[in-house]
């Protein structure tokens, strides 16, 4: 019968589940290894101005969770044409849909 799920087939479709759950919680907790040097070089590579503070997270932070005052950029976006200092218009429908940069997708 299609639609329904055999005793092996559910425990299997949970095992999937909970896999799929751990893998992602492991994306999310993943890491930044750039270095303050790095950071430094991808201000001068791109032009962003000296009034906008670049910075790594810290060990406890995550790129969904920034601290005050900061928002979450991936370098790939910068390196992908996102430009710094942001158009007044996209800041607030980022800020009106409580969303990071990180969080769009950018078409080439």
């Amino acid at each position: 019968m299609m639609g329904s799920l055999d005793k092996r087939d559910a425990w299997t479709a949970r095992v999937l589940d909970e896999e799929l759950r751990q893998s992602a919680t492991e994306a999310s907790m993943a890491r930044s290894r750039i270095t303050a040097e790095e950071l430094e070089d991808l201000q001068l590579s791109y032009d962003i101005p000296t009034s906008v503070t670049l910075r790594a997270p810290g060990p406890e932070e995550r790129a969904d969770d920034p601290p005050e005052g900061f928002i979450s950029i991936y370098e790939l976006a910068i390196q992908q044409g996102l430009r710094l200092l942001m158009h007044p218009f996209f800041r607030e429908v980022l800020k009106d849909w409580n969303l990071a940069p990180c969080q769009i997708t950018l078409n080439d």
